[in-house]
């Protein structure tokens, strides 16, 4: 059974890592020796090196002297060696003013991607709330025209939902009516989620009833877990490309391929530990494929009782002491101005 780190081996771990995220380059013994705070002679260095290596924490990217983190020497970083840097006054000024309460949900989720890409210098995501757990407190039905009724879903959380039901026949006031007292009688109360699964046998009996037969077929919409719009935002700051590993077109492709799909976007953010305040996901720990070589910084936010994510994603060698605590406090931010 694989035995305990040594501290010496911690320590050199933690200088190797922490020289590799500021320098993009493969760290060798000698410029770790040099620093005023490790007592350690090269050649010690060098042997406890070679030590991580077997032990699988670090790599020879080349046949170089120097070595770089591997995703379990990025996990055991985060999981036991890792400090948090506070963030900058201005940078906590720049998002919380930035975040303004005036803006409706959706700008201010479009800016909060916008603001965290910008500090970050990462490529930011934050999804819209995921309300398949929201309660619905009424069901409203008005009529438009002829072939037309409105209906209006108020949540728990104080959202709102409308969609439109194409009927073929006039509905009188009165028969409007009675279907809206039935639909409240039977659903209000109850998660979107489990009227979504269930909406046939709750409603089923009155199936010849035009309207409630529409509002039956459009359920999976009506009831719809995510918005229809405007799930998730993205910001890629210019600042992205200031990174080594992006200086070739090439490599640029997998984090351009996230981009251009939001499906791939909302599972790879859905994928996050809601019981934990942050998550993170180095390299392989990702289970979708493009990620293999970048790592995943998440955070969820609150909004009347259902979630959302905000995250960051960037290459392996990013600042995980500063940007953890950063997503933290974007998703705190959100959370604090949505129930404002």
């Amino acid at each position: 059974m694989r035995r305990e780190l040594t501290q010496r081996e911690k320590e050199v771990l933690r200088e190797v890592i922490h020289d590799f995220i500021l320098t993009a380059n493969p760290v060798a013994s000698k410029f770790i020796a040099q620093k005023q705070d490790v007592n350690l002679s090269p050649a010690t260095i060098r042997n406890v090196m070679a030590q991580l290596e077997e032990f699988g924490y670090l790599n020879h990217p080349h046949t170089s002297a120097g070595r770089v983190p591997t995703d379990k020497g990025y996990r055991f970083y985060l999981d036991s060696l890792i400090s948090f840097d506070a963030l900058q006054e201005n940078e906590r000024d720049q998002i919380a003013f930035g975040l303004n309460a005036s803006l409706d949900s959706s700008e201010l989720l479009s800016e909060a991607s916008k603001l965290l890409g910008k500090v970050s210098k990462q490529l930011s995501l934050v999804s819209a709330p995921y309300i398949g757990d929201a309660i619905l407190t009424k069901i409203e039905l008005m009529s438009l025209n002829s072939s037309k009724v409105l209906v209006v879903i108020s949540l728990e959380t104080g959202l709102i939902k409308t969609i439109v039901l194409e009927v073929e026949s006039e509905v009188s006031p009165h028969r409007l009516k009675n279907v809206n007292s039935l639909l409240n009688e039977r659903l209000a109360g109850l998660k979107l989620s489990e009227i979504r699964e269930t909406i046939v046998e709750r409603v089923g009996d009155y199936a010849d009833e035009e309207v409630i037969s529409r509002f039956t077929s459009m359920s999976e919409r009506i009831f719809a877990a995510m918005p229809e719009t405007d799930k998730v935002h993205i910001g890629m700051p210019q600042g992205i490309l200031s990174h080594p590993e992006f200086e070739l077109p090439e490599n640029l492709k997998g984090i351009l391929e996230i981009v251009g799909d939001e499906n791939v976007i909302l599972h790879i953010l859905e994928k996050s530990d809601a019981n934990e305040p942050v998550t993170v996901k180095v390299g392989a720990e990702n289970s979708d494929e493009k990620l293999k070589d970048y790592s995943l910084i998440t955070a969820r936010y609150e909004v009347g009782g259902v979630k959302g994510t905000v995250g960051i994603v960037g290459p392996r060698r990013m600042q995980y002491s500063r940007l953890i605590p950063l997503v933290d406090f974007v998703a705190k931010v959100i959370s604090n101005k949505l129930n404002s």
